[in-house]
């Protein structure tokens, strides 16, 4: 779906296009498989924009794919471009983006500049995202309260997504800051230059995010390394018990070699007393270990 940000007067609106009527410059912006971030190219006097939107709660996408997961347990996205020209923005809505903003919204954005609507769009691309923190934080907690347990299977699948849509969300509100930026710094005619500074706003919220994001990812690292941690003790705990069976047996299998041997005049081959004292012997040196063990506080 298009849309189309002009100017009526001084003020802007933002109109749905038919395919029909949207100009070969505007169809020539790049399909969603050709986006791999957010990102700002000029050419020449126009300024084109493509965003890649991590998804950040459960939704429907009918598009390319069915399964949408929650944040931290996939990695699926939205796909939003724009042009900007000298009388106008042009966006390709390639999965509805622009279009629930503008149902959901356009009581607020009526009578407004177009710098302005440009500015409330990108401000709706981070409204809830203070609420996405407190849920990665909260399942990063979660992670660290599942360490201890024995039966925590899926925690490396688990920290793996977390991982991995943390540093979604970190370079996604990195890219936004830079193409803020870009956007403050376009000398095209459409944009004025003073209603631009709008997005010095947006800017100080998107790397403020972005230092939150930073936050989490040392907190991840954090729960890392306390995993970590937790396995080499675990390690060294089952190291230490077969180090005492191996230490206890040692003695009892040279005991048992030494009396396998089987030579001929071996006098307690033929004594009577010889097999209940070799069983005296061995549980003898079973239990003198396990005190000495004891002793040194090994278990």
């Amino acid at each position: 779906m298009y849309f189309l940000l002009k100017k009526t007067g001084e003020m802007g609106t933002i109109i749905a296009v038919d395919e029909t009527d949207v100009p070969c410059v505007v169809k020539q912006l790049p399909a969603p498989e050709e986006i791999h971030g957010c990102m700002v190219s000029r050419q020449g006097k126009e300024l084109c924009c493509v965003m890649q939107l991590p998804v950040q709660k459960e939704m429907s996408k009918d598009s390319r794919t069915q399964t949408v997961p929650i944040l931290g347990q996939g990695h699926t996205f939205l796909y939003l471009s724009f042009l900007v020209i000298e009388d106008g923005i042009w966006f390709a809505d390639y999965d509805g983006v622009l279009e629930r903003m503008v149902q959901n919204s356009w009581g607020e954005w009526e009578e407004k500049p177009p710098e302005i609507l440009l500015y409330r769009i990108f401000c709706k691309l981070v409204e809830n995202d203070v609420r996405v923190l407190d849920t990665i934080y909260k399942q990063l907690a979660s992670l660290e309260s599942e360490i201890p347990r024995e039966n925590a299977r899926f925690f490396l699948q688990k920290m793996y997504t977390m991982k991995h849509s943390i540093y979604q969300l970190f370079r996604f509100y990195h890219q936004l800051t830079e193409m803020a930026e870009d956007l403050m710094e376009w000398d095209g005619p459409f944009l004025s230059e003073d209603l631009m500074d709008c997005f010095q706003k947006f800017i100080i919220r998107t790397k403020r995010l972005s230092d939150d994001m930073e936050i989490m990812r040392e907190y991840a690292m954090e729960i890392w390394e306390i995993y970590q941690s937790q396995i080499s003790i675990r390690q060294n705990d089952i190291m230490k018990v077969l180090t005492i069976v191996t230490t206890i047996f040692l003695p009892l299998s040279l005991l048992a070699g030494w009396y396998g041997m089987n030579f001929e005049y071996m006098p307690e081959i033929s004594w009577k007393y010889g097999y209940p004292m070799v069983i005296g012997v061995s549980l003898s040196i079973v239990a003198i270990s396990l005190i000495i063990f004891r002793k040194k506080r090994y278990w």
